[in-house]
C-alpha cells in the first residue's frame, strides 16, 4: 500500500508484479467484465427513445397501436444488439475466459490483466450504435402511426439503416474477441510497458466507433422520416442515406485499423 502515498507508475507495476499470472489475469477479467457493461448505456437510451416515440404515436393514433407496437419491438431488438454483445464479452470474461488458460503456461501476467481490461473496454464502443439505432426505431413507430399505408417501406428503410449503423458495434466486438483469443502481444518479446499499453491502446482505439454509430443512426432516422413523407422518392432517399452512412463509417474503419496495427503490426514491438 505504500505506493499510494507517493504514486508512480513504476511503484504500481512493482506492486502488481507480486501477484502470479493467474491472479492478474482474473483481476483484469473482473474489471473488464464490469467495464464492458458500460456499453448498455447506449442501447438503453436508444430503446427508451423508441418506446417514448411509440407510446406517443399510439396515444395519437390508437387504431394503429398494434402496428406501432410491432415496429417498435423490431427496431428495439436491433438496438439491443450492442448491449447483447457487451453481455457476451462480460460472460466470457467471467465464465469462459481463455486468458486464464494462457496464464497457466505464461508468466506475462500484467499483459494478461491488461488484455482482459482492454477486451471489456473495446466492446463499449458499441454504445454509439445502440443509441443511434434507437432513433430510426422511434421515427418509424411514429411514421407508421401517422401513415400506416407506408408501413412496409418504413420498416424496410429502418432495418436497412439500422443494419449499417450496427457495424460500429460489430467492429468493437471483433476487436474484443481478437484480444481475448488472438492477442499476439501475450508472450511477445519487448518492454513490458509497451506490451501493456499497446494492448490497452487497441481497446481504446475502437471507441472511435461511438460517433459513427450515433451519426449513422441519425441518418437512418431521417431516411425513414423522408420515405414516410415522400414514398415516391424512396430510391433517391435510400441511396443518399446509404452514401452518407458509408462516409460516416470511415471514422470507425480508421479506429479499427489502428487497433489491428497495434495488435498485429506494432512498430514498437
Amino acid at each position: 500500500m505504500e505506493f499510494l502515498g507517493a504514486f508512480s507508475l513504476e511503484d504500481l507495476l512493482l506492486w502488481l508484479s507480486q501477484f502470479d499470472a493467474a491472479s492478474l489475469a482474473a483481476a483484469g477479467a473482473a474489471l473488464g467484465a464490469g467495464v464492458a457493461m458500460i456499453a448498455g448505456v447506449g442501447p438503453g437510451a436508444g430503446i427508451g427513445y423508441a418506446a417514448g416515440m411509440a407510446s406517443d404515436a399510439a396515444g395519437k393514433e390508437p387504431a394503429q397501436a398494434q402496428r406501432i407496437l410491432m415496429i417498435m419491438l423490431v427496431g428495439q431488438a436491433l438496438a439491443a444488439s450492442a448491449g447483447i454483445f457487451s453481455l457476451i464479452i462480460g460472460l466470457i470474461l467471467l465464465y469462459a475466459n481463455p486468458l486464464l488458460t494462457v496464464a497457466a503456461a505464461n508468466d506475462a501476467g500484467l499483459v494478461l490483466a491488461t488484455t482482459g481490461l482492454a477486451a471489456g473496454l473495446a466492446v463499449t464502443g458499441g454504445l454509439g450504435a445502440g443509441a443511434g439505432m434507437g432513433y430510426p426505431a422511434g421515427v418509424a413507430a411514429n411514421a407508421v402511426g401517422i401513415m400506416p399505408e407506408q408501413s412496409r417501406s418504413v420498416t424496410v428503410v429502418m432495418l436497412l439503416g439500422q443494419s449499417v449503423a450496427a457495424t460500429g458495434a460489430v467492429f468493437s466486438l471483433v476487436v474484443s474477441l481478437l484480444l481475448l483469443y488472438a492477442n499476439p502481444l501475450i508472450g511477445a518479446e519487448g518492454a513490458l510497458i509497451v506490451l501493456m499499453f499497446s494492448t490497452l491502446g487497441a481497446g481504446v482505439s475502437v471507441l472511435g466507433t461511438i460517433g459513427q454509430g450515433v451519426g449513422q443512426g441519425y441518418a437512418a432516422g431521417k431516411g425513414v422520416e423522408s420515405v414516410a413523407n415522400r414514398p415516391r422518392y424512396q430510391a433517391a432517399i435510400v441511396r443518399t442515406m446509404l452514401l452518407g452512412q458509408a462516409i460516416a463509417q470511415t471514422t470507425g474503419i480508421y479506429a479499427l485499423i489502428v487497433s489491428l496495427i497495434l495488435l498485429f503490426a506494432n512498430p514498437f514491438v
